[in-house]
């Protein structure tokens, strides 16, 4: 199965929004609480030997108001899924994993659990109203 049937599959399942952009980037809109939601991006790409990858992201905040980046990279290695980083001028919580492992569960919980760390910490730095 490839991956946007997949993402498919899984969006559909979940009843999770999903759009797809003309370079191959999902878009899939997931639930995180009760009145909330996350926007996760889902990339396909490759590692250094060319093999196929899946990169998941979502954006938890501006970096300019990162009041404490040491907070940050401690809450990272709690999480189960993913690892916080920086991308452009944003604090995401991000994950990747090889195509061929992406089955259904794995790839559903990768979306899933980034999602939810990424909407955690937005919700710690902003409070409770989504600003990305």
């Amino acid at each position: 199965m490839d991956l946007n049937t997949l993402l498919n599959h899984i969006a559909a399942t979940m009843r999770w929004a999903v759009r797809f952009d003309y370079n191959g980037e999902a878009h899939v809109e997931i639930t995180t609480t009760p009145g909330r939601t996350q926007v996760v991006h889902v990339m396909p790409g490759f590692d250094p030997e060319n093999e196929h990858l899946v990169y998941v992201w979502s954006a938890a905040g501006d970096l300019q108001a990162a009041r404490d980046p040491w907070a940050l990279l401690r809450h990272s290695i709690s999480l189960s899924y993913g690892c916080v980083a920086v991308k452009d001028n944003a604090i995401v919580v991000k994950h990747s994993m090889r195509l061929v492992n992406a089955d259904e569960v794995a790839l559903r919980k990768a979306i899933y659990y980034v999602g939810r760390a990424a909407d955690e910490l937005e919700a710690q730095a902003y409070g409770y109203a989504d600003r990305l």
